[in-house]
């Protein structure tokens, strides 16, 4: 359902028209919530606790995404591609020191491995990426 409002929203997190602020802020939160869900069920498979790992996530992302990725977006230091990249990585430690909290640990806990770790980064990544392209359109686009 936020997925399906936040597509017809037609905004776009990495470039924004200042008129289009409530519109970029359901599309930034469709979007950390489906990064957050899809790391959430990559590190189920490891015992994690779901619930507990998402919310975690959540916040941990949303940190990154305002202190580190948008300012140095806004800034066009990097090309995207890389600064997605360190990201992914950046998400990756984030997914590793998450669920070293016995809180967030479930029923049966692994250590979660960096690969996994990489791969729940990319995914949600990705997906948030998706998420913004899906619901970016034409009115709040900057040329």
């Amino acid at each position: 359902m936020l997925f399906a409002g936040a597509s017809s929203l037609r905004a776009n997190p990495v470039a924004i028209d200042p008129t289009s602020l409530i519109a970029f802020g359901i599309v930034v939160l469709a979007a950390f919530v489906v990064e957050s869900g899809l790391v959430a069920l990559t590190c189920t498979l490891s015992g994690v606790a779901p619930v507990r790992i998402f919310l975690a996530y959540f916040v941990t992302n949303s940190i990154v995404y305002v202190a580190f990725f948008y300012p140095i977006l806004q800034k066009e230091w990097v090309p995207l591609i890389v600064l997605e990249l360190v990201v992914v990585a950046i998400d990756a430690c984030a997914v590793k020191m998450l669920v070293r909290f016995d809180a967030l640990q479930g029923f049966g806990f692994t250590e979660v491995s960096w690969k996994r770790a990489l791969v729940a980064s990319a995914i949600g990544n990705a997906a948030s990426y998706f998420t913004g392209l899906i619901a970016r359109q034409e009115p709040w686009i900057q040329h």
